[in-house]
């Protein structure tokens, strides 16, 4: 009877598929890619990851706060990903446990076969028992350092960009119409429901900011993230490209149609 009862549970186990793991055999050490996702279901946070053969290093941001909090980890067979995460003085406050499945639980890539685009795991708080789960995907990978994400725009100090750029992303959501406007570099060309149009001034946009910034552009740019943007030489990205900023964190360029 033991001998059915354990040979009925090995086909039970059989029956179960096992988790596949993808090899996140990533192409470009020192890159920094850029992941999106959440953090106990419904903190939505951002981070960004370092590869350096198996040494991790990077930041991650909430956000509903938008300030950077250090992380130093390793990878482990190229499937697994441990994360610690430190305070001012380099002390561990929690810890991230993950790894990189061969399939997208959240279909976002389809059925596509992954490698380091979805990072999937639990998040402990140091001394706490309970985790809470975590999912990222890839937003993307971009050149530069995680002291000067914007080097490449000629950016020295990257505060003064996310400060601007969160100014301007708060005024157009709270409908603060003067301060939106003046975070714009003019002159400047954007396309409005009346058609293309050049602005020299924050005056002279005013009396159009509806037909400029209409309900559903907006929303875009609330949903967007301000900090730690996908970067290049024309300017920092928010979004999907809705808006671009330039070194001194004014927008360059809006994209509303």
């Amino acid at each position: 009877m033991r001998l059915r009862r354990l040979a009925l549970a090995g086909l039970l186990l059989l029956a179960v598929p096992l988790p596949a793991f993808a090899i996140c055999n990533n192409p470009q050490p020192g890159w920094m890619w850029n992941y999106e996702g959440t953090l106990g279901d419904t903190l939505r946070i951002r981070m960004t990851l370092i590869f350096e053969d198996k040494d991790v290093t990077g930041v991650y941001f909430y956000a509903s706060q938008l300030k950077d909090i250090a992380l130093r980890g390793r990878m482990i067979d190229g499937t697994h990903l441990v994360l610690e995460e430190l305070d001012a003085t380099g002390a561990t406050t929690a810890r991230f446990e993950a790894e990189f499945p061969e399939k997208d639980p959240k279909s976002k890539f389809g059925d596509s076969e992954l490698q380091c685009e979805v990072i999937r795991g639990t998040w402990t708080k140091t001394g706490a028992g309970a985790s809470l789960p975590v999912y990222l995907s890839m937003e993307g990978g971009t050149a530069g350092s995680l002291n000067n994400r914007y080097e490449a725009l000629g950016v020295r100090d990257p505060e003064i960009l996310h400060r601007n750029a969160q100014a301007f992303w708060r005024a157009v959501k709270s409908q603060d119409r003067k301060t939106a406007a003046a975070l714009i570099r003019y002159p400047i060309r954007i396309d409005t429901s009346a058609g293309r149009k050049r602005y020299t001034s924050a005056a002279q946009l005013l009396p159009d900011y509806d037909l400029i910034f209409t309900p559903r552009f907006r929303k875009e740019i609330a949903n967007c993230l301000p900090r730690n943007m996908f970067v290049r030489d024309l300017g920092a990205m928010l979004g999907s490209g809705q808006v671009w900023f330039g070194a001194d964190g004014k927008v360059t360029a809006l994209n509303n149609y």
